[in-house]
């Protein structure tokens, strides 16, 4: 039967977009150029004040910059708001708290709002990237996870962010929607909040204003791709990089997201005569009663000041801001999350069918055809991962990439990270699973060090791959074109075009007729 990705999603899907608590070890600092510089190398000054970074393991890192005003009182569900001045010298030597988040507890708080800028020691301009973790706009933070070592190396200004999450970034309610027109997505204002600061102070640490690379894995890939279709984003960033992150075609509708809000208002203990009482209570609450209520799944809203229209019928018709963009998934996506459940017990032909519903519900009976075991020799954990991997990610990915080949008129390269010897990004696999390629396994081929890397057990191929990689991500960035050092990189959209597949013990290229068989997207995307 025919069937379009957006039938295939869940609550459960998004859910599963989840946490990505890579551990990436590696040496972090940054660069810049300054008026300051002669005097202190390490002194930049921003629109809000002065601040030192340090400067370690050859480059320089400035940490804990607020990019926006704290987002508590009456700015709780409310837009961005620009962050005050300090007096003096502010050090820039530790990271700012993440944004509250379930399970973390120390390191959290809703002041919350900073990003963090590595620079080479070599005089700019030198082009900007923008990371946007990951987490299903849950969890996670631009904090200690994410170290640029071998992206600045390469004469990259790398800024990672905290955006707000779960549902003090993504809440919407009837109550705010009167008073701000429109509500929710406070998570994606933020992080357009943070490429303005970028605009107006990137200079000062040596990078380039109008040279902005925007990349995020996950759900930092869908806020890529949200800031694609955004009109408040537009002249923001000069190109985009998604990885993994086409798992949702469509986003949720402001009527959807109200009416959740207004449950969450209730489970908070707010319900009231009038939805401005409503808001004032949900904003009287603490940070702990918050955290309390189950965020769900977070999807953006759909409101006409920053997502019109969702991200699927954005591309499809061509309602984007027309930017180079590099696009990929992984060949093992799905793993990740099977291992994130963390049953011992295997997956088997018994309950495989079962296990495949908890995601696809009444899709199962037309999946199982399509997916016999015997394809598998009989390995239910890895039919399971092809089925998540193909349904969610693969597919999804294939339809956007096809819609802005036809639709752009700007280059596009598209990958599939197939290193399926890749160390685990996370999860600890159970013995009946085997990770391969899997979701967030890039991750530590575009940030972290050689050394660090080795340190924990990459080979000299998978080393030489992540360095690969990184060069590519630089190119891009630079200049729009991955292509250099060794690689050649075709446009998606040129007749000769395809994909590579970033793989050990050499890169291949890749097919884009090869590709959707062997994700069966004939079946997902027809």
């Amino acid at each position: 039967m025919p069937m379009s990705i957006a039938t295939v999603r869940s609550a459960s899907v998004l859910t599963a977009a989840l946490c990505l608590t890579t551990t990436l070890t590696g040496c972090l600092s940054g660069s810049g150029s300054s008026s300051d510089a002669d005097v202190d190398p390490l002194l930049r000054s921003t629109a809000s004040g002065e601040l030192r970074g340090v400067e370690q393991n050859g480059y320089r890192q400035y940490l804990g910059i607020p990019y926006a005003a704290a987002p508590v009182g009456e700015l709780r569900f409310a837009a961005p708001q620009e962050p005050g001045r300090w007096s003096g010298v502010r050090d820039a030597d530790n990271y700012g708290s993440d944004c509250p988040q379930a399970g973390v507890t120390t390191d959290a708080a809703e002041e919350c709002l900073y990003l963090n800028v590595f620079t080479p020691t070599t005089a700019g301009p030198h082009p900007v990237m923008v990371w946007f973790h990951g987490g299903a706009f849950i969890f996670g933070s631009g904090a200690g996870s994410y170290v640029p070592a071998r992206l600045v190396g390469e004469d990259v200004v790398v800024v990672t962010v905290n955006y707000r999450l779960g549902k003090l970034g993504f809440t919407a309610h009837p109550g705010l929607t009167a008073e701000q027109s429109a509500s929710g997505s406070y998570g994606i204002m933020d992080q357009q909040q943070a490429l303005r600061w970028v605009a107006d102070n990137i200079e000062e640490f040596g990078g380039n204003p109008e040279n902005v690379t925007i990349f995020g894995e996950s759900a930092g890939g869908l806020s890529v791709l949200s800031h694609l279709v955004s009109p408040a984003s537009a002249g923001l960033f000069q190109k985009a990089i998604v990885q993994s992150g086409a798992y949702s075609q469509t986003q949720t509708a402001m009527a959807t997201a109200e009416t959740t809000g207004v449950g969450f208002a209730a489970a908070l203990g707010c319900s009231a005569a009038t939805s401005a009482e409503e808001v004032a209570c949900m904003r009287s609450r603490s940070v702990a009663e918050i955290m309390a209520v189950p965020a769900g799944s977070i999807t953006p809203t759909l409101r006409p000041d920053i997502l019109p229209t969702s991200v699927g019928a954005s591309l499809a018709t061509g309602e984007f801001n027309d930017v180079p963009v590099l696009m990929g998934s992984n060949t093992e996506e799905w793993s990740y999350f099977l291992a994130s459940r963390g049953e011992a017990n295997p997956i088997t032909a018994a309950n495989y069918q079962a296990v495949i519903a908890g995601t696809f519900g009444g899709l199962t009976p037309f999946i199982v055809a399509q997916y016999p075991p015997t394809s598998f020799a009989d390995d239910y954990a890895a039919l399971v991962t092809a089925v998540g991997t193909d349904g969610v990610f693969a597919c999804n990915a294939n339809v956007q990439v096809d819609s802005i080949a036809a639709q752009g008129t700007q280059p596009l390269y598209v990958y599939e990270f197939a290193d399926r010897d890749a160390l685990s990004p996370g999860p600890v696999a159970p013995s009946w699973l085997t990770l391969g390629a899997t979701h967030a396994s890039e991750i530590q081929y575009i940030f972290g060090s050689d050394e660090g890397f080795t340190e924990r057990g990459a080979s000299a191929e998978q080393v030489a791959l992540a360095n690969t990689m990184t060069g590519a991500w630089a190119s891009f960035a630079a200049t729009g074109n991955p292509s250099g050092n060794g690689l050649t990189w075709v446009d998606y959209g040129d007749s000769t075009g395809g994909m590579l597949s970033f793989q050990t013990p050499a890169i291949e290229p890749l097919a884009r007729a090869t590709f959707r068989t062997n994700h069966k997207c004939g079946f997902w995307a027809p």
